[in-house]
C-alpha cells in the first residue's frame, strides 16, 4: 500500500513493505507484519531529500497493520521536516 501526504511544502511519500517469516513448507497465511518506507521530497520538482527512511514498531518488530505503519511513516516524515525546517 502506498500513500502520498503533502506537509508544509513537502510531500511525504509512505509505503509499506510486508515482512514474512521464513517457513519450511507452503503457507497461506497473510504476512507477520509491515515496515513503513518513508520518502520526502519536494512537491515542485520531487527531488527527494534524503535517503529512504525505512521504520519498524517497537523493538524492531514489524507493524501489526498496514494501517499503523502508513501513520508511523507519515508522522516521522512530519517530524523530519519539522526538525530540518527549523534547524
Amino acid at each position: 500500500m502506498k500513500r502520498l501526504y503533502q506537509y508544509k511544502g513537502f510531500q511525504i511519500d509512505v509505503e509499506t513493505e510486508p515482512v514474512w517469516k521464513p517457513n519450511d513448507g507452503a503457507s497461506l497465511t497473510g504476512p507477520d507484519g509491515y515496515l513503513a518506507v518513508v520518502r520526502i521530497s519536494t512537491q515542485t520538482a520531487g527531488v527527494p531529500l534524503f535517503a529512504p527512511l525505512r521504520l519498524t514498531a517497537e523493538r524492531s518488530n514489524p507493524f501489526p497493520t498496514e494501517a499503523e505503519a502508513l501513520m508511523a511513516g507519515y508522522s516521522a516524515g512530519q517530524r523530519v521536516i519539522d526538525n530540518t525546517a527549523t534547524a
